[in-house]
């Protein structure tokens, strides 16, 4: 009985199921390209905002690749989190896990659930600025208010140190900051200049 269809040939089906794999596997990449350089973003801010600072290269060395292969990495040229994302994500003292948290769209800290109030989130820092507080030792903090109203908006200072200084390294850090404590302080008291037209 004839249908009025014409049967595929082999050529005609192999073409057609290497199209819809090719499909398929675009598909995938564009889903992965949005994590993969989100978390390339947030790998390469967090190794630029180590203190000593950390280059590529050193990187690189250290994971033992090359330096195109950091380069990649941080610009979320890669299909998927394998060993050497997650071996850079501990070289930057990311936790186990947060490379998948930050390619989802989460913190590099996981948020314990005893710790924060059901329903709340953790804080929107930066990763560079959530490496930091975490790898380095707080010396002094303080709010410094704006103005004289809550709603003026206030500056949050966090002096740290590295972990481990000595109290003649922390003095020295301390005697660094008196200045630019003395001019932050002072924002308070100036009014704001406005221009007259």
């Amino acid at each position: 009985m004839h249908t009025g269809r014409k049967a595929l040939n082999n050529a005609q089906v192999n073409k057609l199921n290497l199209s819809y794999r090719l499909a398929t596997a675009c598909a995938k990449m564009r889903f992965m390209d949005e994590d993969t350089k989100r978390l390339g973003s947030a790998l390469q801010a967090a190794r630029e905002g180590r203190r000593p600072k950390l280059t590529q290269p050193e990187a690189a060395e250290a994971l033992g690749v090359s330096r195109t292969t950091v380069q990649n990495i941080e610009a979320g040229k890669f299909n998927k989190i394998n060993r050497t994302v997650r071996d850079y994500a501990a070289l930057l003292g990311w936790p186990d896990g947060a490379a998948e948290r930050v390619a989802a769209g989460g913190p590099v800290l996981a948020v314990a659930e005893d710790v924060e109030p059901e329903g709340e989130a953790g804080l929107p820092l930066p990763p560079a600025v959530e490496y930091e507080l975490r790898a380095s030792e707080t010396l002094e903090a303080g709010v410094i208010p704006l103005g004289p109203n809550e709603d003026d908006g206030h500056i949050i200072v966090v002096l740290q140190g590295r972990k481990g200084a000595t109290p003649e390294e922390m003095a020295r850090i301390a005697a660094r900051y008196r200045k630019p404590r003395r001019l932050l302080q002072g924002l308070a008291g100036e009014p704001d200049e406005v221009a007259e037209s």
